[in-house]
């Protein structure tokens, strides 16, 4: 596709590629009439006409006479953040290449009057040439942060000019705003050196602590006219969601020790908050976090106290040596925060049933069951929650003779919130007796065995689970007429071998999931005859998903 700079040759290019509405929406964006652009929608994801309207919206947004300028130029950068963040040519074929093509041309705007306009032109770009050049002509102080931080993750780690532009920060911070400006510089060197994440975690997190950083982050870092200024604590619990995945978890869980015992309890809740996601999506963060969340299970602070609960639970068996200390949590019930759902001692509780301790199982299901009884819940769909009765009893089949009348009295007392056409409790007790449905085998289950090969390295949006969940069900079958073949085995051992859970979800069942498909991956890889046992209980009714 060859470059274009003006809108109609442009749109000439788009009028034989794209169909209607999407046409019709792209004109009424060019007319400066408000429209719905549905380039992209959350439950399908990119919108094939993207690759051929890219360079439509970029002429446009180039335009600073445009009336809707800032409206489009957030409509390119959502698109612009799934193409980055899934496998977009799965379903825009000639995305990648488009952007790759039609990149550069948004990067003058790095230099644009408008500090808004800036601001996203600073998220697009992704080469270190224009941020260097813009940097040092930067005036407004909001700005410049972000544009190092930025810095840090488009350059290469060879880059030296882009390592002396951020250590010159870093040296050169002087003065009652110092401390931003350190912390500025050291956000961007630790994603420049991201392969090394401990070379600069010890003065990231001194920087954090530092007590002028507070004062001095809130009068530079606030965007001018917003009504919520620049908190360094929402600042470093968003690192979870601007830093490399690997990174964060190293980050945080020294600054949520530092900050525990400097008293600086918002940091270390703050610090919890962004290892939560890279918990979630890579096993290899657990024993980062064992540690350090025990220790925070005696903090005065609940939302501490509630975040390391949280993570122990996450940990499950992990978590065994903190037992009793998660034992002493299960009457706190201080939350001060309206978005966590439940309290620490909802978090505790669930945290000791992962672990199977007899001293939660008298009452279990009576208190799994209380977010049922409650008008919804207050959380943020991000963090944790408390668990669905029958995902937290799914694994507790060894102590069926204490759960199995507290279950079948909440069979019998009606329908769910979670699944008002078929009672949890029923399928419950159909998985603990080995007669829930089990989907047929695949019809050829050692070509589907050796699709776990293509399981991708990270978790995408609008994953298909096919590779893994189809995959594993043909590894099981596989397993138990024999022995599996060397193909089969390399990519069980693949799939094994990867750093993300083994699930498409994005909360605690995506670890619990994880767990069951890696067991009956390595007990095949053992010589076992195995099955695969029943799943999370979203994935247990969409099945048919993963064919």
């Amino acid at each position: 596709m060859p470059r274009v700079t003006t809108v109609d040759e442009a749109w000439q290019r788009l009028e034989s590629a794209a169909r209607e509405p999407v046409l019709e929406q792209l004109r009424q964006a060019a007319r400066g009439e408000p429209s719905r652009l549905w380039l992209h929608r959350w439950d399908e994801g990119m919108d094939p006409a993207a690759p051929a309207a890219l360079p439509f919206l970029v002429a446009l947004v180039r335009d600073p006479d445009r009336p809707n300028r800032e409206e489009l130029l957030h409509v390119l950068a959502h698109l612009v953040g799934v193409g980055r963040q899934e496998a977009a040519e799965r379903r825009a074929p000639g995305w990648a290449a488009a952007w790759r093509e039609h990149r550069t041309a948004l990067e003058p705007l790095l230099a644009d009057p408008d500090p808004k306009v800036r601001r996203t032109a600073g998220y697009l770009v992704e080469r270190a040439a224009p941020l260097l050049a813009r940097i040092p002509e930067e005036t407004e102080p909001w700005l410049r942060f972000r544009q190092l931080r930025r810095l840090g993750e488009v350059a290469d780690p060879t880059d030296d000019a882009a390592r002396a532009l951020l250590t010159d920060t870093l040296h050169g911070a002087t003065g009652p705003d110092a401390a931003a400006h350190r912390l500025a510089a050291l956000w961007g060197l630790a994603v420049l050196d991201a392969a090394e994440p401990e070379r600069w975690a010890d003065r990231w997190v001194a920087a954090v602590l530092d007590s002028a950083a507070p004062a001095a982050v809130e009068r530079l870092w606030s965007e001018p006219g917003d009504d919520h200024p620049a908190a360094l604590d929402r600042e470093v619990a968003w690192t979870g969601r601007g830093l490399p995945p690997r990174l964060t978890p190293h980050l945080c869980a020294r600054l949520a020790r530092a900050a525990a015992d400097a008293g600086r309890h918002e940091l270390c809740a703050a610090a919890l908050e962004a290892g939560w996601r890279p918990l979630l999506d890579l096993p290899s963060t657990g024993p980062l976090w064992l540690a350090t969340a025990g220790a925070l299970l005696s903090s005065p602070a609940p939302e501490v106290r509630y975040w390391a609960a949280a993570f122990l639970a996450v940990l499950g068996p992990a978590a065994a040596p903190y037992a009793d200390a998660l034992h002493a949590r299960l009457d706190d019930t201080d939350n001060d925060d309206g978005f966590l759902d439940g309290s620490a001692g909802d978090q505790a509780r669930w945290a000791l049933a992962r672990l199977g301790d007899p001293r939660v199982l008298p009452d279990l299901v009576e208190r799994l069951r209380e977010p049922e009884r409650e008008n919804g819940r207050s959380y943020d769909t991000g963090g944790p929650r408390r668990p669905e009765p029958y995902d937290a009893l799914l694994p507790l089949q060894g102590h069926a003779a204490v759960l199995r009348p507290q279950v079948a009295e909440w069979a019998r007392e009606g329908e769910s919130h979670a699944w008002p056409d078929h009672h949890p409790g029923i399928r419950l007790l159909a998985a603990w007796d080995g007669t829930a449905d089990v989907p047929e085998p695949p019809a050829d289950p050692e070509e589907a065995a050796r699709g776990l090969i293509r399981t991708p390295p990270v978790r995408r949006s609008y994953e298909d689970p096919a590779p893994y969940r189809l995959g594993t069900r043909a590894v099981a079958e596989l397993s138990r007429r024999g022995r599996l073949s060397p193909g089969v085995r390399a990519a069980v051992e693949h799939a094994l071998s990867l750093d993300r859970r083994l699930s498409w979800l994005s909360d605690y069942r995506a670890v619990l999931d994880d767990e069951r498909l890696r067991e009956v991956l390595r007990r095949a890889l053992r010589g076992e005859a195995v099955t695969v046992p029943p799943l999370s209980h979203l994935d247990e009714l969409d099945f048919e998903v993963g064919h």
